[in-house]
């Protein structure tokens, strides 16, 4: 578990923590990520880290919130632009992640995110099955997609519809960053597929 002690950093010291994780993490395959690397780079010392983590699962969260604080800003942006419109805020998802890990070092890092949440024998599938519950932020924005032109407007329903497109999103991710697919082929399929879902989900398409 992540400590307050690290949230309670001043920025830049934090910012120099996550940027060592982030390149660690691009540099090397999960099973050999190192403390030592790490603590080197971000210029702290082995007992500072441990008063920040418990365990590298935890650099996993750090790793994964660092992409998250950088993609909602984007979110947030598209929801607005969509005046809350489920379909055309998840449509810009796929060009928001992409553009959030646009530099060399970030590209690195998500293709092994995507990568390796299909396995499960490494630090990233470990936090993914066992601690990770969701993105806070996410789900919230979610309770807040505009219903007036959806046929289904329970919280039920929009929680699925989420889920539905969020699988989607995540295919063209894996497909973009993994098998290393064309993006404007990937980005054409992925808002077909958003298109046929609004064909059936709204009342006017």
């Amino acid at each position: 578990m992540i400590k307050s002690t690290f949230y309670n950093l001043p920025d830049a010291k934090r910012q120099r923590v996550i940027d060592a994780i982030v390149v660690e993490f691009s540099n090397t395959e999960d099973e050999k990520v190192s403390i030592n690397r790490i603590i080197k780079r971000a210029n702290i010392s082995r007992g500072s880290f441990y008063q920040y983590f418990d365990d590298k699962v935890d650099l996993v969260e750090v790793l994964l919130k660092s992409f998250v604080d950088r993609v909602l800003v984007g979110v947030n942006k598209a929801f607005d632009a969509s005046q809350g419109d489920i379909f055309e805020t998840f449509g810009a998802l796929l060009d928001i992640i992409v553009t959030c890990g646009d530099d060399p070092v970030r590209h690195v890092v998500l293709k092994r995110l995507m990568r390796n949440l299909r396995v499960n024998n490494d630090l990233i599938s470990d936090y993914m099955t066992n601690r990770f519950r969701g993105i806070d932020e996410f789900k919230d924005c979610c309770k807040h997609f505009n219903r007036s032109n959806l046929r289904f407007q329970s919280d039920e329903d929009l929680e699925l519809m989420a889920q539905m497109l969020t699988g989607m999103l995540k295919n063209a991710l894996f497909n973009y960053y993994v098998t290393e697919a064309d993006y404007e082929q990937v980005k054409q399929r992925y808002l077909k597929k958003i298109q046929i879902v609004r064909q059936g989900a709204a009342l006017t398409a």
